[in-house]
């Protein structure tokens, strides 16, 4: 008899819930932020995803990251890595957020003030952004490679198949952006890192949008010939 639970099951429907919330708010933040600042203070772009924390958007962009934060600690994968991780990563999400940026990647802000002195950078809670935007990605990055991949029923499915093809691609894509910021930031520091944070984090929400089966939902005709 198969003892796995159906996929109606309320546990099974809440979690496949609470994974793509976490997806669709990474997937939107990027989009509500940029154009939340264009349009209620007119500035048509900034340097980086996190330099809106300078704007009108800081409440949405703080609230998003810790609400995702939040769920991914409130997550729980097959086993006691995978929560470690997801808490460990939950903590760096809200770090991100209260942890902010230097402000030189604001535009109106690097138009009025000269930071060639980096005085308002790498200073207390400035320096440590930058740590905690590079191991939420890591970690994400190694869940999505190495960890949503593995089976949670004792039969593999054509879409699961499809599914951990996805995980790896957004895995990569998210290490390659990660280490693509890092080079832009060590050949300058203030040059413009909005495009490679903004493909990461699309590729966040990608990954968990898939982990909860918006993307390749698995079919009973297909669990069934599976087991």
């Amino acid at each position: 008899m198969n003892s796995q639970p159906p996929l109606d099951n309320e546990f099974v429907i809440s979690y496949f819930t609470l994974r793509k919330a976490i997806g669709w708010l990474g997937l939107l933040m990027p989009i509500i932020v940029r154009w939340g600042a264009k349009l209620f203070e007119k500035i048509p772009s900034n340097d980086s995803i996190s330099a809106y924390y300078y704007t009108s958007m800081r409440d949405v962009f703080v609230g998003i990251l810790a609400a995702i934060g939040v769920f991914l600690f409130c997550y729980r994968g097959p086993d006691k890595q995978d929560n470690i991780l997801t808490n460990i990563a939950g903590l760096c999400a809200i770090g991100i957020g209260l942890l902010p940026t230097e402000p030189y990647y604001h535009e109106v802000i690097k138009a009025k003030f000269d930071f060639s002195a980096n005085c308002y950078s790498n200073h207390g809670p400035l320096g440590f952004h930058i740590y905690m935007v590079a191991a939420f990605f890591l970690i994400i990055s190694y869940l999505a490679i190495f960890r949503f991949r593995k089976l949670s029923r004792p039969y593999l499915t054509k879409q699961k198949l499809s599914r951990n093809k996805i995980y790896v691609a957004c895995g990569i894509v998210m290490v390659l952006m990660l280490i693509g910021i890092v080079a832009i930031k060590a050949i300058d520091a203030t040059r413009s890192i909005f495009w490679p944070e903004t493909v990461a984090i699309v590729a966040f929400g990608v990954a968990w949008l898939t982990k909860g089966q918006a993307i390749l939902k698995d079919q009973e005709k297909d669990i069934i010939a599976a087991a």
